[in-house]
């Protein structure tokens, strides 16, 4: 029976360990991770990689037949360990391991960890992708070997130091019960909802640069000190968060407008000491490392427990989103950016891309839209860069470029139309932090566009529906039908719906929004946009399943959606309840 290593006898192990490497190892990947590997595992108390039940050089076969990866250690179920040189950036191999990760099916390690000899990056993948949970440099792990606690030999809950996830749900509690407190106190549940919601954004804004200074701290500092009220102070730069164009002066001079509508409605309402207390310790909180998904969170928690049911409105995290989004957008979108060689090509794969939709039909809070959205970017500057190397080599000089992907390209359906406006600052914050990321945010231009057109038009909600639909969503002749839903049958011949499938009808909404999703995946390939509709065991013409896509690029004359069939009627408002489970 395995034993874990005292404290003591472990500190010793690891001290080797690091000496060891210094002395003996260059950090070459290909001659010496196994070694590199085989240590590691020693000095954590195993007998050795092979005896804890690792693989090294495991074998990963990709999916849709893409041919065969090897990862250089696999324990199954706890961790999966990539190898880099030493010097490496490790941020540059994030996509690779992920990918690896997500392959890894079934029983995918709990942990992924890269590593180039001298730092060990841990993610733990099922709660938070992108930034690692943690960073161990090597001659610190000694002190700090908690943080892969999931090598020794008898498994122990590792304890990491940047678990951004955890600080996005600790603050979500604290705001959660600010909100709970208005709501007790007879406070009515929308506007303490939109409240909430308005100052979670004016804490973000100020902490990612949308607002010129912490304009709300300010006034939380200044109601606590007796300055000023709640009323006047944090409702008043809520309005002036709604005003068209800059704020000329005063106390929230240079606000940009935050167009709309999270701050088109301010219903002011005073608030306790202790509230405000609460909102204070909020503000301490670095929202800048806080994940824009708080914002699901929050609206989740803030429905009652009814109302959650009915709408189906339950979190979905990173995680399963990217099992939807590596498949049907970023490994297709990779594919013609990897075939494409010459300029005209990849020119044509920009042009393509720029007219790429995507749609979310139950977007809830935005959380599909926004991971989507910062895919696509990545994929936009990958193109980019393959564009500026060749033109190089062709001796050419490359322009400019002016258009980029636009979170115009996004579309979401909501039943709820206050989910539609979360969904927007979603998106926004998306197209924020992406400029970030890819150092686009740097000119005094490309900040003032991101303040003052923050929120995104595109995306709609059904409650609003007219009877005719929007004009980028019509087919050339009218001729797309619409879905109508109606305890599992049509409404009339006149328009003529589907029938609610029944292994759709009696599911949540979050799952009924996958399946749509996923039926995307068989088209991608041949349509090139992300499309959606309910899962039909059978599609002739006489079967409408209703579908979106890019049918105002389409020529006239034709359909831009392949396997559906089009006839005449009527754009008719959408009713769904039957599916919302």
């Amino acid at each position: 029976m395995s034993i874990n290593l005292t404290m003591e006898e472990l500190r010793k192990r690891l001290d080797k360990f690091v000496d060891y490497r210094q002395a003996h190892l260059t950090g070459d990947e290909k001659g010496e991770a196994a070694i590199f590997l085989e240590n590691l595992f020693q000095a954590f108390g195993n007998e050795g990689v092979r005896q804890a039940g690792a693989t090294l050089e495991k074998r990963i076969k990709k999916r849709d037949n893409a041919g065969t990866a090897y990862a250089d250690l696999e324990w199954k179920p706890r961790v999966l360990i990539e190898m880099k040189k030493a010097g490496r950036d490790l941020a540059k191999d994030y996509r690779q391991a992920f990918e690896y990760w997500i392959d890894l099916v079934p029983d995918r390690p709990a942990y992924v960890v890269l590593c180039n000899f001298d730092e060990f990056w841990v993610y733990d993948l099922n709660s938070q992708l992108e930034e690692p949970v943690d960073r161990i440099r090597l001659e610190d792990l000694p002190k700090r070997w908690e943080a892969l606690a999931f090598l020794l030999p008898v498994e122990e809950k590792p304890t990491f130091g940047n678990d951004l996830v955890a600080v996005t749900r600790e603050t979500a509690a604290m705001v959660s019960a600010v909100f709970n407190r208005l709501v007790q106190r007879g406070v009515d549940r929308g506007a303490a909802q939109r409240f909430i919601l308005q100052a979670v954004m004016a804490m973000f804004s100020e902490d990612i640069g949308l607002l010129p200074r912490h304009f709300f701290t300010q006034a939380i500092e200044d109601v606590l000190e007796k300055q000023g009220t709640a009323y006047d102070l944090l409702f008043g730069l809520f309005r002036e968060m709604n005003t068209p164009g800059i704020t000329s002066g005063g106390r929230f001079a240079d606000t940009p407008y935050f167009n709309g509508g999270l701050y088109a409605t301010v219903e002011p309402f005073d608030l306790k000491t202790e509230e405000v207390t609460a909102l204070g310790l909020a503000c301490q909180e670095n929202w800048a490392a806080v994940r824009p998904v708080i914002f699901g969170t929050l609206f989740e928690q803030s429905l009652d427990k009814p109302e959650r049911h009915a709408y189906g409105a339950y979190f979905t995290s990173e995680a399963d989103i990217q099992k939807v989004v590596l498949p049907t957008i970023v490994r297709p979108w990779r594919e013609r950016i990897e075939q494409a060689n010459t300029l005209e090509e990849l020119g044509q794969v920009e042009q393509e891309m720029l007219a790429y939709r995507v749609l979310d039909p139950a977007c809830g809070s935005g959380n599909f839209l926004y991971v989507a959205y910062r895919e696509l970017r990545r994929l936009e500057k990958q193109l980019h860069e393959k564009r500026v190397r060749r033109s190089r080599e062709a001796d050419r000089s490359e322009a400019l470029r002016f258009a980029f992907v636009s979170t115009k390209q996004f579309y979401g359906i909501d039943l709820r139309p206050f989910a539609v406006e979360v969904a927007k600052v979603t998106l926004m914050l998306a197209r924020k932090l992406a400029a970030d990321e890819l150092g686009e945010g740097r000119s005094g231009q490309a900040v003032r566009a991101h303040r003052l057109e923050t929120l995104n038009p595109t995306i709609v909600d059904w409650s609003g529906w007219a009877t005719t639909a929007p004009s980028q969503w019509r087919c050339p002749q009218d001729q797309l039908r619409a879905p109508a839903w109606e305890t599992g049958r049509p409404r009339s011949s006149s328009t003529a719906g589907p029938a609610c499938p029944a292994s759709t009808r009696n599911r949540s909404r979050s799952s009924w929004r996958t399946s749509w999703t996923r039926s995307a995946t068989s088209s991608e390939g041949r349509s090139r946009r992300l499309w959606a509709s309910p899962t039909p065991s059978k599609r002739t013409s006489r079967t409408p399943w209703p579908c979106w896509t890019d049918l105002a690029s389409s020529a006239p004359g034709s359909s831009a959606i392949r396997g559906v069939g089009i006839s005449p009627c009527t754009w008719q408002r959408p009713e769904v309840t039957a599916c919302s489970g």
